[in-house]
């Protein structure tokens, strides 16, 4: 582990390296909540800086928070990174947690998870739910954190949002195989009118092309991809027998509709960059050994450990206006986003 600093400890807890200063000191005008979790994480990494107020660290006046999770049933591990940052972070920040997994029909009916009571200090919803569902446990008291938002002026927030920016790393990308040439460019994705994260990333794409004076063809931009199972095989075996013309490349929603398009391309003898160029989105392949799609890494785990700051953060500011915290992605260039060889 590298030399523990303020500015690593204030990156660490999403705070500005002043108010960490201001905390070790113990100046009062640090709220009690967050000048607790600073000295909490200088005991634990051993910090000695000057003038730290080591009586607080010793003996610190603690609160204990109750945070529910609730997210749909899925088995991707997407979710389950950004659930086991929240528990990690929580269980620095005296937090406990419960997942609670809400059924389809829990959502249709507004049906409450159960286990939730009047001790729940906060709920997490990191799959999106109805609006109707989430606006039900607000009208019960509920402060609400977020993963994402619905898309629409109409669609205000039911509590503070933290989530990845998608603009910029889909222009990046898209930008990227621009440079290489590539001009018949397609995009693929769903719910790019509904959810904000989706709708970023199509907005990256078309500013990139719009940026390159390229225009963008119809019938390659596919944006609102809609299907009860919309991942299954055969229904991408459709989206490649549609092409007309095959595009240059895809700039696709995420990963795993790259991996999907690869498969189906593959059944039809397409390749995968030599024909088509492929770029993704969420980074599914970092950790493997040989990854292959080009995308954008999100550190998901970051992400649960930012929305555990963020209600830390609202404990101590429960009149601020509501925030919408956008966390950087990392563009990752790789195999199936290069140019193919004539």
């Amino acid at each position: 582990m590298g030399k523990v600093t303020i500015q690593s400890m204030a990156k660490e807890l999403g705070l500005s390296r002043n108010t960490v200063a201001m905390a070790l000191k113990g100046d009062p005008k640090v709220a009690p909540v967050t000048r607790e979790r600073v000295l909490r994480m200088a005991k634990r990494n051993g910090y000695l800086g000057e003038n730290v107020y080591v009586e607080e660290v010793r003996a610190p006046q603690e609160k204990h928070y109750n945070i529910m999770v609730l997210r749909t049933r899925d088995a991707a591990v997407y979710w389950d990174r950004v659930v086991s940052g929240i528990s990690e972070e929580a269980s620095l920040n005296n937090c406990q947690t419960r997942v609670a997994v809400v059924t389809e029909r829990e959502e249709a009916n507004g049906i409450l998870p159960l286990g939730l009571n009047e001790n729940i200090d906060a709920i997490f919803c990191i799959k999106m739910l109805p609006p109707e569902y989430m606006q039900k446990l607000v009208n019960l008291g509920y402060r609400i954190f977020q993963l994402d938002h619905y898309c629409g002026i109409e669609q205000r927030p039911m509590g503070d949002i933290v989530r990845v920016d998608g603009v910029q790393p889909v222009s990046v990308l898209t930008s990227h195989l621009i440079g290489q040439g590539m001009t018949r460019i397609g995009f693929l994705s769903e719910h790019s009118s509904t959810y904000e994260s989706m709708h970023d990333r199509y907005i990256g794409f078309l500013a990139a092309m719009e940026q390159a004076g390229i225009p963008i063809e119809a019938d390659l931009v596919r944006p609102d991809m809609e299907s009860d199972h919309f991942y299954y095989p055969e229904n991408f075996d459709k989206i490649v027998a549609s092409y007309d013309t095959l595009p240059e490349a895809i700039v696709c929603g995420n990963d795993m509709i790259a991996k999907r398009l690869t498969e189906s391309f593959r059944k039809i003898g397409v390749r995968v960059p030599e024909d088509v160029a492929l770029t993704g989105f969420d980074d599914d392949e970092d950790r493997m050994l040989y990854p292959f799609f080009s995308t954008v890494h999100v550190d998901t785990k970051w992400l649960g450990r930012r929305m555990v700051h963020e209600f830390l953060w609202r404990e101590e500011h429960p009149e601020a206006p509501k925030e919408r915290i956008l966390v950087s992605g990392e563009v990752v260039v790789r195999r199936s986003s290069c140019k193919r060889q004539g």
